[in-house]
């Protein structure tokens, strides 16, 4: 079944990413330990790989669409999103800008910056006002500003957020569960107890959740927090409420239904004192993976997301006859940059 089927896509992604068992880490947790298998979305191809080319395929036609020149994104300075945007616009003929989160560093470029200046992208380096209590706030700043600029120069700008998690950049996700569900068939593993992978910006996050319903795969999905925020005066942590929404706007583009908080799981044990600050639990989790099977994660996002597989494979919270998914988002730039 092709959830997807009629909206707009563009082809970026190298697909279908490879589903393949983690034996040698099988053998290292030892006999108690589940089957463990690893969706490799770190080799989608564009930009180095990562999940974001899943999104871009569906936001780029949508850019294409509404017939405009110019792509506008954001992120961190390190972002694999602005970067792999980056990469996917030059691909399809489209102007890309990137705001990032400044001041502008110095010295030699690094990790996805030094990519960037490969590429050649036009960098808008984003600081916070006094008004502004987060880095989000300035990001959509800047980009409006940028856009009307561009629009007084008689351009047409599309503006992406961060990470792509719009409604339409979810689809991606969505389409990649009819992917996996499909390969789990051909490969005959049977049934999967859950699947685990980083929820950053949420948009991944809310593609699968929209994805298993609608294709009834009945599997536990566990996205990790790497950028803990508290509970609001509600009780409710705004990431979470953030995900449920984007779900549900996501929902509505393949008429699936409501998607209820419940269903919506937030791992948050293993995302450190602060986004960007690697763990203890996440470096040796990284070195784990890298020794057994020769497969990188990086220390921002992935290596926190298989570092709470592995807590939680530890706790026993899996029997040994059981199967989980550890799927991997991608990141490798950022194996290259300054911590």
């Amino acid at each position: 079944m092709d959830i997807c089927n009629g909206i707009d896509r563009l082809c970026l992604a190298t697909l279908p990413t490879p589903l393949h068992p983690l034996q040698n880490l099988r053998r290292h947790l030892g006999p108690d330990s589940p089957a463990i298998l690893i969706k490799r979305d770190d080799l989608t191809g564009i930009g180095l790989g990562g999940n974001k080319a899943r999104k871009l395929e569906f936001l780029m036609a949508d850019a294409r669409r509404v017939m405009a020149d110019t792509i506008i994104t954001c992120g961190a300075a390190q972002s694999n999103h602005a970067l792999q945007t980056a990469a996917a616009a030059g691909k399809l003929d489209f102007d890309v800008v990137c705001v990032l989160d400044g001041p502008a560093p110095s010295g030699p470029a690094q990790g996805n910056l030094l990519l960037h200046e490969i590429l050649g992208t036009k960098i808008v380096w984003c600081e916070m006002n006094d008004d502004e209590a987060r880095r989000e706030q300035a990001r959509r700043r800047v980009m409006r500003e940028t856009a009307d600029i561009l629009r007084k120069d008689g351009r047409s700008p599309y503006i992406v957020p961060t990470g792509g998690s719009t409604a339409v950049g979810s689809l991606g996700y969505v389409a990649a569960v009819d992917e996996i569900v499909n390969q789990i068939t051909r490969q005959d593993v049977g049934d999967i107890s859950a699947v685990y992978f980083a929820s950053g910006s949420g948009g991944t996050h809310a593609g699968i959740a929209v994805g298993t319903r609608v294709s009834g795969w009945l599997t536990r999905i566990v996205g990790v927090d790497v950028d803990y925020i508290a509970p609001d005066a509600s009780g409710i942590r705004p990431f979470h409420r953030a995900i449920v929404r984007l779900a549900n706007e996501t929902s509505e583009l393949v008429g699936s239904g409501t998607v209820a908080p419940a269903e919506i799981e937030l791992c948050s044990d293993f995302a450190g004192p602060a986004y960007g600050v690697p763990t203890p639990e996440a470096t040796a989790a990284a070195a784990l993976l890298a020794a057994s099977e020769g497969i990188f994660v990086d220390p921002v996002y992935t290596s926190k997301a298989f570092a709470a597989l592995l807590g939680h494979i530890k706790e026993q919270r899996y029997r040994c006859d059981e199967t989980v998914i550890f799927w991997h988002t991608g990141g490798a730039p950022g194996l290259f940059a300054p911590h």
